[in-house]
């Protein structure tokens, strides 16, 4: 399990929902930009792919694409796609593809990233996972909106 992440950049992908950021991380082939495609086709936005570059601002983390790969996706067994992309967006969760929940309701848990504390969501072999960060980003965890 991830705990600390401390350097820029990181092998990941980065998609956005409502302005809520979603790092996936995982070893290569674990789905990362196929989970990014899932959520693009229901609504996300990309913010990169393969390399997402991290930087500590005002004690807030945001991840955008190297130059070089800004608006470029992998689809495995098909290529590079080309897709509008934000220049960055404010990490506010970080998805890790290697480890599957403990429990089907899960305690929050959370990653160091860049000195900061981001959520942390365990997603392998988690059903419906596309659907899930969606929801998350458009309306957060239960228990997070105002009465």
């Amino acid at each position: 399990m991830i705990d600390t992440i401390e350097k820029s950049p990181v092998h990941g992908t980065a998609v956005a929902v409502n302005g809520r950021g979603f790092l996936i991380l995982g070893p290569s082939g674990a789905g990362k930009s196929g989970l990014a495609l899932k959520m693009i086709a229901l609504g996300a936005v990309l913010v990169a792919d393969d390399q997402v570059l991290l930087e500590r601002l005002d004690g807030k983390i945001w991840m955008r694409a190297p130059e070089n790969l800004h608006g470029l996706i992998e689809a495995r067994g098909v290529g590079l796609i080309h897709q509008p992309a934000l220049s960055e967006a404010r990490l506010s969760c970080v998805v890790d593809l290697s480890i599957e929940p403990e429990t089907r309701m899960p305690h929050p848990q959370s990653v160091h990233v860049l000195g900061s504390r981001i959520d942390l969501l365990k997603g392998r072999n988690l059903p419906n996972l596309s659907s899930i960060l969606l929801l998350l980003g458009r309306d957060g965890p239960a228990g997070a909106r105002q009465a």
